[in-house]
């Protein structure tokens, strides 16, 4: 059972984790305490996690031992799968994810310079940056979230090194400007997208639809208005565009739309709820069964929907990277950290609108051809590694970080791949370079058939005009 132990920042075993799948999208907490306290004593809560996962902590080895017997076993219509866990993440706690890689490509190549962490959160990836800068470096934290500020002021106090700003990223050019940090100045900036962890896990402010807490969803609970009373004043149509498209729902729009209706049937009632739980199953009854074949809650991505919504996260990504862009110097990193397809699709979107043209590329080679075509201007663009993905070792002791990606972009002084697209699409050779190659000989078949038929029409035309022929004598017989 060691490799269950689960212990406290002290390194004392605090109790023996076990690791759960194959739950059941709608399991609460309370009927796993049902379920699993025949086993022993749980210490704290059951922890509940995506994809039907879920990790408990028993104070004797014995009560863990006794759950791990029960491996294979029905829990409501499913049968559940029960081992020790390889490990556990403290409810509350944050391991930031892919730290060893960030490390590795936004601050060895020069550990003197000035870093930003744009997503300061409890600071996992600020302390591993600080932890491999040169005493000469300096890191900017951002954070919306004020539990986070305090964090970050514990650490100004021990490290010098390190400022942390109470304001969003994308605002960090303005911030930043007051501290002598210039445009083309900063070696990297690092931004972790979505949520963190202590954040999900903390139920006051309600972005978990299976914990029961104020329907609230802000990063910075001191600007805007909480979930809550958002839902009381918005608009069905508004509600609708913001679920289907913040919340990737399937089925056409059809699920934003009958989910929107229930919300409005409820408001219209006076019986809209304004905490987390409530408002889940009435997005539940809405939905119906899942479809997607993922084991999450059904209103977890009602509830990531407004959440993206309130705090404009995707519209403060499309400005953070362009800021960033504006602030790394030549050779300068960009780093992200994306969960999920909508955050990835926003990356890449910005990232190709700024992309450098590559050596290699044929539509460049194309263009150099062509007669009259002129040098392409360096300038401020992108360059970006290989995606890097989680290692089967950080698997085991962060199950969080299965999905996350790590995206690292370098500035360079190279023509952008936009200006010579807008070049060359301009240039008259292109027209019959995008001509489909079925049209063109169809075309080339027409043509030859209208000359055939050309010659034909001269032909009858030249026989019409020719002098009649004599008719030949017959010959009279003569009796």
């Amino acid at each position: 059972m060691s490799s269950g132990q689960a212990k406290n920042a002290a390194g004392e075993v605090k109790g023996y984790d076990i690791f759960i799948r194959n739950l059941q999208e709608n399991t609460t907490t309370k009927q796993l305490i049902e379920y699993f306290g025949e086993a022993g004593k749980i210490v704290g809560t059951p922890r509940i996690g995506d994809r039907g996962f879920a990790w408990i902590t028993f104070e004797t080895p014995a009560a863990a031992t006794e759950a791990i017997s029960w491996n294979g076993c029905y829990l409501g219509s499913r049968i559940i799968y029960i081992h020790a866990a390889k490990s556990f993440q403290e409810y509350g706690k944050h391991i930031p994810a892919l730290c060893k890689e960030t490390v590795q490509k936004m601050v060895a190549p020069s550990p003197g310079g000035i870093y930003i962490d744009g997503t300061f959160g409890r600071g996992g990836h600020s302390k591993a940056m600080l932890a491999a800068m040169s005493l000469t470096g300096r890191l900017h934290g951002f954070d919306m979230d004020p539990e986070a500020i305090k964090v970050g002021k514990e650490l100004m106090a021990k490290d010098p090194r390190f400022t942390i700003h109470h304001a969003p990223f994308s605002s960090m050019r303005k911030v930043l400007k007051p501290h002598g940090v210039k445009p083309s100045s900063v070696a990297g900036v690092f931004l972790d997208l979505g949520i963190s962890s202590p954040q999900f896990d903390d139920t006051s402010r309600g972005f978990r639809p299976e914990a029961d807490g104020p329907l609230d969803l802000r990063f910075d609970i001191s600007k805007g208005v909480p979930a809550s009373e958002f839902l009381q004043t918005v608009p069905h149509s508004e509600l609708v565009q913001i679920i289907n498209e913040y919340g990737e729902e399937s089925a056409g729009g059809d699920a934003a739309r009958r989910i929107a209706d229930a919300i409005c049937l409820a408001r219209s009632r006076g019986e809209l709820p304004t905490r987390t739980k409530a408002f889940a199953e009435l997005v539940a009854q809405a939905k119906g069964k899942e479809t997607s074949g993922q084991v999450m809650h059904p209103a977890k991505m009602t509830f990531q929907a407004l959440r993206i919504h309130l705090n404009d996260e995707f519209g403060e990504l499309r400005k953070g990277m362009r800021a960033a862009f504006k602030l790394v110097g030549d050779s300068g990193r960009i780093g992200l950290l994306t969960w999920k397809f909508s955050e990835r699709d926003i990356v890449d979107q910005v990232f190709r609108s700024l992309e450098a043209v590559r050596g290699d590329d044929p539509l460049l080679k194309w263009y150099q051809e062509q007669p009259g075509s002129s040098p392409l201007s360096d300038g401020p663009s992108l360059e970006n590694d290989e995606v890097v993905k989680p290692s089967e070792g950080e698997l085991k002791g962060n199950s969080r970080s299965r999905v996350a990606l790590l995206h690292v972009m370098h500035k360079r002084n190279l023509p952008r791949l936009a200006h010579l697209e807008k070049r060359a699409y301009a240039l008259p050779g292109w027209a019959e370079v995008v001509a489909p190659v079925i049209a063109a000989k169809h075309e080339g078949e027409v043509l030859t058939k209208k000359a055939k038929r050309k010659k034909n029409d001269i032909d009858a035309n030249a026989e019409e005009t020719e002098a009649p022929k004599k008719p030949k004598k017959q010959k009279i017989s003569v009796t």
